[in-house]
Formats: C-alpha cells, structure tokens, sequence
C-alpha cells in the first residue's frame, strides 16, 4: 500500500499522521489558578496551552485541597506551599481531585480526526497523599454508610507507602482523567464519569509508556489531564485511589480522518480497548466490540476468528465500578501476532 504525502501549511501529513516540519516543541504546563479547571469538560474552555502535533508538553498536576489536609490534622508547614496557590479561592474542604491542566488546543484538529498521546513519563511529585470514602457511594454503599478520610505519606525514593503497620502498598501512578472536550451538543459536563471523550476512565494500566487514543469531536481537541492516583486497585471498589499531585511528559500526535468510537491504548506488550456503560455486562460488550473491530482491521481477520481468538487470549479487566459510568478494558496480547 502506497503511503501519500502531502504538503500543507502546518508541517506534513504522511498516512493520515500530522508532524510539523520542526524538531518537536517542549512546552511546560504546570498547575495553577490560571491553567486548571475543576469537575467538568467543557467545549467552551478557553485553551491555556495551544500546540503542534508531535510537541511534547512537560505537566504538573495538583491533587489535594490544603484545606482538606488541615482538616485532618495535618500542619500548615507540612503541606507544600504549592497546593495553597492551586487552590486559592477554592471554596470547601473537598480534596480537589479533578483539578485538571488544561484545556490544551492541538492546532489542526478538527471533529473526525484523532489524538494519540504518547504518555513518556509519570512520576509521583509530592510525598502528601489522601484517599476516602463518602456515603451512597462505591461498590459497597450498604456496607460503609459512614465517611472516612485519611492522609498517606508517599515514599518518592522508594515509591512506596505505609498504609498500616507491615503494609507497604507499591505505588505506580497515573492519570486518572485524560480526556478532550465533548461535543457541543453535549454541553458542560461532570468529570466523574467517562464517556466516549475519555474522561475519568481511571485506568490504571494508563502508566509511563503506553499510549492513549482519542476522538475529537471539537476544533483543537482541548486536551485536559488531572486526577493524579499514586496507586489503585482494579475497581477503584471504595471510590478513591491514592490521590496526589504527579508530574510526567505527554507528546500528542494528530491522526487527520481517523475516526474512533471509543478510547483506545496501546502498552508496550498488549492492545487495548475501552468500554463504558453504567452497566457492566454492557461495557464489557462494547468493550469485546471494540477490539474485534480493531483486530480485523489490523491484521485482516475475519470478524468470526476475531471472536473466537479473543475467547482463546484477550482478557477482560474491570477498570473501575464505582463512578456511575462504568468500565470494562480488553487486553489482548501483541506477542501472539508475527506478523
């Protein structure tokens, strides 16, 4: 198959792929009362970040309300000065988890195309953690009708931390919110649950190194990351993760005409699709349908043996239960393709 080349104002397009002309560009995105917006997406966003396809941005995300952390007994001076100017003017003792950088407007997008975010680095930023639970909420509402809060203190060298005496919980961070701007029609919507933009998908596999898929639905995307999770369980059962600030670098590469349905992601050893429904058999069928589609448009299966080798090597993983919009993520094993 020929690739075309094709010249056009803002750097080349080489199969669909959009690179500028120029050696990427470093941009740094790091929080403030400036660059975040809280608990929502929203099309209407003005960007704080405008870039290029193949430009690779430097972020800091912020996590945990100072006023949250003082609320359990933690001193002033043992909580970074940086959170207290992120959260100014932030009214409530709420941890603030969905504070997200962002949006950031990736020239040249437009509604039909694709954003693939490369996701080079993640690391934890700040030692201060927290995590809870709240009434009505999580897997097991019946069981835990109470609220309860607790700080964690992180070991940024060691990358563990303390959850009680003789349990050391090994920390790998991600983003739990990734996502770009609905459309239109949509409106302003809560970040809680995902949805076909991405979102609060909370997946945990979402590490350093593996790469993300996303649709555009409005010019420029508005790309938003937030949600920092130190680590987290397959289910996310009581709501929370470990939530705390990270700091990583993303590069975004522009897919010109590529339609998606869903999220998607690679990792360096599986592909992986996305389902989400707030029920779960639901997810997991989107899920299952997603990558049957993407099989047999990889390696020119027939649909048939598409689903019966999914039966005989992907498996499926809850991503989390407990944020009203469900999710399901199949992963199906590269090794197993030679070709």
């Amino acid at each position: 198959m020929k690739k075309v080349l094709t010249c056009i104002t803002s750097g080349l397009v080489i199969a669909g792929v959009v690179w500028s002309q120029t050696s990427p560009k470093v941009h740094q995105l790091k929080a403030s009362t400036q660059t975040v917006h809280r608990g929502f997406f929203d099309a209407s966003l003005k960007p704080v970040l405008t870039i290029n396809s193949g430009d690779i941005v430097k972020l800091e995300t912020a996590t945990g309300n100072p006023r949250y952390f003082e609320r359990l007994g933690v001193p002033k001076e043992k909580i970074p000065a940086e959170l207290y100017d992120v959260y100014e003017g932030v009214e409530g003792e709420g941890r603030g988890d969905h504070t997200l950088d962002g949006p950031i407007y990736v020239d040249g997008a437009q509604p039909g195309d694709m954003l693939e975010i490369r996701i080079r680095s993640i690391d934890l930023r700040l030692p201060i953690a927290g995590q809870g639970f709240v009434p009505n909420r999580g897997l097991l509402p019946e069981d835990f009708p109470n609220a309860k809060d607790r700080v964690l203190w992180l070991d940024l060298k060691k990358k563990t931390t303390e959850y009680a005496p003789g349990v050391v919980v090994p920390l790998k961070p991600f983003w739990g919110v990734i996502g770009v701007a609905p459309p239109l029609s949509m409106g302003r919507v809560p970040s809680g649950p995902p949805n076909v933009f991405g979102g609060n998908m909370d997946n945990r596999d979402l590490v350093g190194g593996t790469t993300l898929y996303l649709p555009v639905f409005v010019p420029g995307g508005l790309l938003s990351i937030g949600d920092g999770h130190a680590a987290q369980g397959y289910g996310e059962v009581c709501l929370s993760a470990i939530e705390t600030s990270l700091k990583g670098e993303i590069q975004v590469v522009l897919h010109k005409n590529k339609l998606l349905k869903q999220p998607r992601a690679e990792t360096p050893t599986h592909f992986m699709t996305m389902g989400l429904n707030a029920d779960l058999d639901e997810a997991a069928k989107i899920a299952t349908r997603e990558m049957l589609d993407w099989v047999v448009e990889m390696k020119g299966l027939s649909r048939e043996d598409a689903y019966m080798l999914a039966s005989a090597a992907m498996d499926l993983v809850v991503t989390q239960a407990v944020d009203g919009t469900k999710g399901i993520h199949a992963l199906m094993p590269k090794a197993i393709f030679r070709k």
